[in-house]
Parts: C-alpha cells; structure tokens; sequence
C-alpha cells in the first residue's frame, strides 16, 4: 500500500481511533485512524497499521465540530467530534463488551455525564524549551507538550489560574528547575481555593523556598507543595465529602469530577444504607469512607499514611456527628482482608486503582459479606473482578457507567451486589 489511501471507517476502537480497511480492497488489514468515525471515508497517510487523516471525504452525520483550538494537537481529548448520543452509546459499549467477555450478562443503567466545563483537578506537564515553557498536556503518543492558553473542560476557577501556574514556572526557571526533565503540576480547584502541587527531578534549593511567599503567584493559591513537601500554606484546601470537610494530600488522587464523586458515593450509601458495619477498601482520603460513616460503623484501609491521616482528622473535626470510623494502613495487593477478616461486615465498598481487586475479590467470594458497592476506574478489570464475586455466589444488581473523563476512552464505573 502506498502511503495516501482511501480508508472506510468501520467502527471505534477501545481507544476512540477508527478502525477500517482500505476501500479499494488491496488488503484485509486493519487500519488505526484518529479522529474519525464509522462510515466514513478518509484519506490517510502514513505507514504501519496507524495511520494520519489527511482528509474526511466523506463525513458520518454524527460528526460535530470540536469546541477546543487544540483538538487533534493535544493529546488530552480523543472524541469532540462525536455527537453526544453516539458518544455515549460508545462509552456504554466499552464496559458493556468488558462484561460480555467475562459471561457476565446485565443492562447497563443509563451513562451519568456532566457538564463540559466541571473538572475540578487537572495534571498538566511544563517543558522548557530554548528558554520558554511549554504548559499542557502530552501530544498524542508523544512525550512533547502541547502549550495550552486554555482548557475548555476545565472547571472556570483552574482555567483562570492558568496565568499564576505560568509566573511560577518562570519563578521555578530562574532557579533551575525545568533544565533536567519536564515538570508535572497538579492542579486542584477546592472548596476554598486551588492547591498547587509541583514534582521535578531534582531538589528544591532553599533561596526558592524562601522567595514563594513573597511572589505574586502564590497569591492565587491556597497551598503550593515541591515534591511533596508543602512550601508555602495560607489554609488547607479542603473538600466536602458529605458532613465532613477533608484536606487531601498534596497532589493526591481525587475524583476528577465533583458531581461525579456524589453519584458514585449515593449509589453505594443506598446499597450500604441497612449495613451496620461497612469496610472501605483502597479508601484514599475518605471521599466515600466519610460518607458512609453517616449511617455505618465504617473500617477503612488504605496503603498511603497520609491519605489516612486526612481521613482521620476530617472524621475528628465533624464533632461527634459520625459513627465510628477506624482505619488501618494496609496494602490490599499484598495483604487483602481475609475472609475471616472480614465476617464483621454486613458491606464492603472498594475503588482499587486501575489494575483493579483481584485478590481481594477472592476473599470476598469467600466470606460472609451481603453487599458489595465495587467502583471502578476500569471496566476490563472491572468486568474480571465481577465474574469472581459472581461465581463466589453475589448477584449482580446493576452496573452505572460514570463518564467523568469526557471526550476520553476512560470510564468509571459502579456495580452493585448482594447475595
């Protein structure tokens, strides 16, 4: 084949690239295309089995225009050029194909999604180049970053913090920093303010230290920490996780989407409502381990000190108004709770990270557990960690996809058992 071809768009991959094959029929191959949609005809060039569009010749009638300049360039967003119906049928047929992998067979609920502009936390990448930085995200598959001005899906108070992250990268340059590697920031809009959190290779040299309270862009920020150690505090960014108030780490894990961590937390407080005794498995800082301590004596386990030490005093501060919340600091790949371990519990809620809860899950098939609230932030390992609860006895009560990644091939996802 040559290397400007006319290719017929046949379906989305699990990526969001179109796969098809040439329409002159010169190969049964399966081709890879960006940005494009099933039943489209696009000129591509390019060699291997991922090609370039060069041209949409024929368009699907669910194309749409992108609402960003840097579609196409920033590797961030996959899928603007969809329309929302189709959109979202594909993100269901993602974890719905998982499930049917596994053998497991259940109507999805229907997607939650949310407003475009409500990310609330956001990892991005500096790189300096000939003296200037570059502030965005990684182009796709490539290391390079694409400069950003701004970041339509970001909530309106990280987008108008964009200038400070910029001022303080010229603070952090003019001490070196950004000269050996990128630097990656993250981003956090609070309750209160935004938390800043800034990682390179490398040390902070004191000079620095001492110069960030006194610079104009701390002001646009509640915390800045440097590679993990908190350099400058004017009050701690804090989150509303039900009736507490939690103060995450710096640069820790949180749910991406405010409104997406309530739906996630609603639907495994309803399921958990009549469990006297719940345990919170890969618990983080307490976003649903303080939510249903509202209704449960709640045990939460976690691998991060600081994550529980978050956890704990947000459960101290709400005065009495919880119930017992007792956490303990365990890696759950390594030691999950055993089923004997676990015969106290009416409820189990766990969010692993992406690899999922296999180990665990083969202890909960053994135990004596009524309900499960299993959230997830992949559907494949989702899917596997399912079929073991499912064979270990638990029936499978629904499944909601959580699109809190728009215009992504990434899904959440709660499913919902008892036996």
């Amino acid at each position: 084949m040559g290397e400007d071809t006319l290719i017929r768009i046949e379906a989305l991959g699990h990526q969001g690239d179109g796969t098809g094959r040439p329409v002159s029929g010169a190969s049964e191959e399966t081709f890879y295309v960006p940005f494009t949609l099933p039943g489209e005809t696009v000129r591509v060039t390019g060699k291997g089995a991922r090609r370039v569009p060069v041209e949409i010749v024929s368009a699907s009638a669910e194309r749409i225009e992108p609402f960003c300049d840097h579609f196409t360039r920033c590797g961030g967003c996959q899928l603007q050029h969809m329309a929302e119906p189709a959109y979202l049928e594909w993100k269901a047929g993602l974890l719905a194909a998982a499930l049917e992998r596994e053998g497991i067979e259940t109507p999805l609920e229907p997607v939650r999604h949310y407003p475009r502009e409500s990310r609330r936390r956001c990892v991005l990448t500096a790189q300096k180049t000939r003296g200037r930085w570059r502030l965005g995200y990684s182009g796709k598959r490539s290391h390079d970053v694409v400069d950003i001005a701004a970041c339509p899906i970001l909530c309106k108070e990280l987008e108008e913090v964009l200038p400070a992250v910029r001022q303080f990268l010229d603070l952090l340059g003019r001490h070196g920093i950004g000269r050996k590697g990128t630097v990656r920031i993250v981003l956090l809009a609070a309750e209160n303010g935004i938390d800043c959190a800034v990682s390179f290779t490398g040390t902070a040299p004191d000079r620095l230290v001492r110069e960030i309270p006194a610079h104009t862009a701390a002001k646009a920020f509640l915390r800045i920490a440097l590679n993990d150690e908190i350099v400058f505090e004017r009050q701690r960014p804090v989150l509303k996780a039900g009736l507490a108030f939690v103060a995450p780490p710096p640069g820790s894990f949180v749910q991406a989407v405010a409104a997406a961590e309530e739906d996630m937390a609603s639907l495994a407080a309803e399921q958990l409502a009549d469990c006297r005794k719940v345990a919170d498995l890969f618990c983080g800082s307490g976003a649903f381990a303080l939510r249903l301590a509202q209704n449960s004596v709640v045990h939460a386990a976690e691998s991060e000190q600081a994550a529980l030490d978050a956890l704990d005093r947000a459960w101290r501060e709400t005065g009495g108004r919880l119930k017992a919340l007792i956490h303990e600091r365990r890696d759950l790949f390594k030691r999950p709770l055993m089923a004997a371990e676990l015969k106290p519990f009416d409820g189990v809620a766990f969010d692993p990270p992406r690899s999922g809860a296999e180990a665990q899950c083969r202890e909960l098939a053994k135990s004596a557990v009524k309900k499960i609230a299993a959230i997830s932030c992949n559907p494949q390992t989702l899917a596997r960690d399912l079929r073991i609860l499912i064979d270990g006895g638990f029936r499978l009560k629904s499944v909601t996809p959580i699109d809190q990644f728009a215009f992504t091939p990434h899904l959440e996802a709660v499913a919902l058992l008892e036996r």
